[in-house]
């Protein structure tokens, strides 16, 4: 779209007027070198073809133009020399190279029946994210690479991802919201008003729960500045894991015992709002049923 519309050879003459470019054997090159870079980078060829980093130079500006403070951008393990040719065109126009960050990703191996997956006669030697998430759906295949660290190489198992089991992190999380949804239905058909819910006294494993749905409040604003969204995905799995155990360990609907429904249906409440905020975050659709 850059390229369609001119943009990029727009942003290179706004480039140029910096004074940070140079013609050299037909070639017009940034002095990437004056930023820390090790080399000058090329940014139109002397037959006339742009680099990539011409693109880059009209995809920094026109995030910035458009009026976004902080840019992030992904990137592959291979891409670790970009960083400092793209903050080096920030600093060219004048700009903080700290309102960019870059994350760079680890390979990802994808295995099928504990085989590595076979290439992708398609897309030749690579396996594209398009058929993972055709594979085994969008909302898993996006919390497969957010359970991982970005640093850290991920092992994608297309069998671990399509499993209904406990082993499964995702159908695992989904299991809780489920089962918290399947909990306030039956209330309903058993006649529980859901505003009368409040909590009473605590035994040890509800204090541990709701300890864990209270970090969630400081745990946001830490990955919204190290962008460590990882940490969203192993909360969520914790969790998940104090629920299961919590529902397992106790009866949450009482008839004979309202006042003790009403405080367990308090905890579901608060463990529900929990999960769907977390998955909201991650981008993936809380499941009512399974």
């Amino acid at each position: 779209m850059l390229h369609d519309h001119g943009i990029v050879n727009e942003s290179l003459t706004k480039l140029i007027a910096t004074g940070h470019t140079y013609q050299e054997e037909g070639a017009l090159w940034l002095r990437s070198t004056t930023f820390g870079d090790d080399k000058d980078r090329v940014l139109r060829k002397a037959n006339g073809e742009l680099t990539y980093v011409a693109a880059d130079v009209a995809y920094l500006l026109d995030k910035l133009e458009r009026g976004y403070d902080e840019l992030i951008m992904i990137l592959g393990h291979d891409h670790h020399s970009y960083k400092v040719r793209l903050k080096a065109i920030l600093s060219a126009f004048g700009i903080n190279p700290d309102r960019l960050t870059i994350i760079l990703y680890q390979l990802v191996h994808v295995i099928k029946d504990g085989q590595p997956v076979k290439m992708s006669k398609r897309s030749g030697n690579m396996v594209t994210l398009a058929e993972i998430i055709q594979e085994v759906g969008k909302d898993v295949a996006r919390f497969f690479f957010l359970f991982r660290k970005a640093d850290a190489e991920l092992t994608f198992d297309i069998n671990l991802a399509l499993s209904q089991s406990n082993e499964n992190p995702v159908y695992y999380i989904q299991y809780a919201h489920v089962r918290t949804v399947s909990v306030q239905k039956k209330a309903i058909q058993s006649g529980i008003n859901f505003e009368q819910v409040k909590l009473l006294e605590l035994s040890f494993e509800e204090k541990t729960l709701l300890k864990k749905l209270y970090e969630l409040k400081n745990l946001l604003p830490q990955v919204a500045q190290n962008h460590q969204i990882h940490l969203i995905a192993h909360y969520s799995y914790e969790v998940a894991h104090l629920f299961h155990a919590y529902y397992n360990q106790n009866r949450i609907i009482d008839s004979e015992n309202i006042q003790q429904t009403l405080h367990k249906l308090a905890m579901v409440n608060l463990v529900q709002i929990n999960l769907k905020t977390a998955m909201f975050v991650m981008g993936i659709v809380p499941m009512e049923k399974m």
